[in-house]
C-alpha cells in the first residue's frame, strides 16, 4: 500500500485507532514477522562483514531482529523507530548489554551528526518509505563514516511478508467486484537493479546484493485468522472481505494456508534481497536540503505501512 490505512485495535473490530499502529502490534508482531527478519538480519551482518566492536545504526528497528543480532556479535548498537511501544520492546531486550540504546526517531531526520557509525541496517524498513526512500537512504549515508557501510533489505515479491500470499489469493478467490483483485503492498525495490541505483544514488559504491530464500514461520491453517488478525486488519481488502463474507473467507484463508509450498524445515519460502554498500560522501556536501518532517509510521514490512511522501 502506498498510504496508511485506519484499522481498529481489538479482535471484534471496534474501538478507537492508536495514535500510531504499530503500536498495538508488538506481540503479534514479534511472534509472527521477528523469526523471519532475523534470518534477513544475520545474512545482512553476514554479508557486512562488520569489525569487531563497530558502532551500528539500526533503522526502522521494529523489536529489535537486528539490534539484538549485531549487540550480540560484539557491536554497539543504536536503534530508531517511530513506534514508541517497538521502541519500549527493543529497550527491555538491550538493557543486559552497555552501551546499547533504542529512541523514537524518524528516518528521515536522524537526530545524530555526521560520520557516527561504522554501519547502518534497515532490514525490510527504509526502501518502503515510497518517495521518501531516498531522504531515509541519504539520511543513513550521512551518518556513516566514509568507508562505513550501508545495509538494506527487501522483499523481493510485491506481495511481500510471505503470510500475505494466502491473504492475496483467498481475496481474489472471492471473486468480489466490490473487492476487486488484492493490492499487494510492494511495488519498489523488488529487483536487484534498483536497490543498487538507489544506493548508488545516496553516495555509496561497491554495492553488493544477493537474493536469499527466508523460511518463514506460519500459524496453523486453524488459527492463521485469529493469530495474524492484528496484522492483516491493516489491509482494507481483508477488513472488506471479513464484513462481507466472514465464513468463506476464513475457510479460503485455511486452504490457501495448507496449499503453501514449504522447505525442508516445513516452512513456507519467501525471496529477500539483501544489499549493502560501502560508503563514500564527504557528509556535508552529501546531506540533502529537506523540509523537516513530520513523523512518519516505520515500516515493518506489513501492509498499509509507507506514509505518505515509514518494518524492522
Amino acid at each position: 500500500m502506498t498510504q496508511h490505512h485506519e484499522e481498529r485495535p481489538d479482535n471484534t473490530m471496534t474501538g478507537t485507532t492508536p495514535r500510531n499502529p504499530w503500536d498495538a502490534l508488538v506481540p503479534t508482531y514479534e511472534r509472527w514477522m521477528e523469526p523471519c527478519s532475523a534470518v534477513l538480519a544475520k545474512a545482512a551482518l553476514d554479508q557486512a562483514a562488520l569489525s569487531a566492536g563497530s558502532a551500528v545504526l539500526d533503522v526502522a528497528a521494529g523489536t529489535g531482529a537486528l539490534a539484538v543480532a549485531a549487540v550480540e556479535r560484539g557491536h554497539s548498537v543504536d536503534a530508531i523507530d517511530t513506534s514508541s511501544s517497538m521502541v519500549g520492546r527493543l529497550t527491555e531486550r538491550l538493557r543486559p548489554y552497555s552501551g546499547c540504546s533504542a529512541e523514537v526517531m524518524d528516518a528521515r531526520d536522524l537526530r545524530y551528526g555526521d560520520d557516527v557509525f561504522d554501519a547502518a541496517f534497515s532490514i525490510l524498513g527504509v526502501l518502503d518509505c515510497g518517495a521518501q526512500t531516498a531522504n531515509a537512504l541519504a539520511e543513513m549515508v550521512r551518518v556513516v563514516r566514509p568507508g562505513g557501510i550501508v545495509s538494506v533489505a527487501q522483499w523481493a515479491a510485491p506481495v511481500g511478508a510471505p503470510f500475505l500470499a494466502p491473504l492475496a489469493r483467498a481475496v481474489n478467490r472471492l471473486n468480489d467486484p466490490g473487492l476487486g483483485e488484492f493490492v499487494a503492498p510492494l511495488s519498489e525495490y523488488l529487483k536487484q537493479s534498483e536497490i543498487e541505483h538507489a544506493l548508488s544514488r545516496a553516495g555509496c559504491d561497491d554495492v553488493r546484493v544477493e537474493t536469499i530464500q527466508v523460511p518463514c514461520v506460519m500459524p496453523k491453517p486453524e488459527t492463521f485468522v485469529d493469530e495474524l488478525h492484528p496484522i492483516f486488519r491493516m489491509h482494507p481488502q481483508y477488513l472488506a472481505a471479513v464484513s462481507l463474507h466472514r465464513d468463506r473467507f476464513r475457510m479460503l484463508l485455511a486452504e490457501e494456508v495448507r496449499a503453501l509450498e514449504t522447505g525442508e524445515h516445513g516452512h513456507p519460502i519467501a525471496r529477500a534481497h539483501i544489499a549493502s554498500a560501502r560508503v563514500t560522501h564527504d557528509a556535508a556536501q552529501a546531506k540533502p536540503s529537506l523540509i523537516k518532517p513530520s513523523i512518519i509510521e516505520a515500516p515493518h514490512d506489513l501492509p498499509g505501512r509507507r506514509e505518505s511522501a515509514r518494518h524492522g
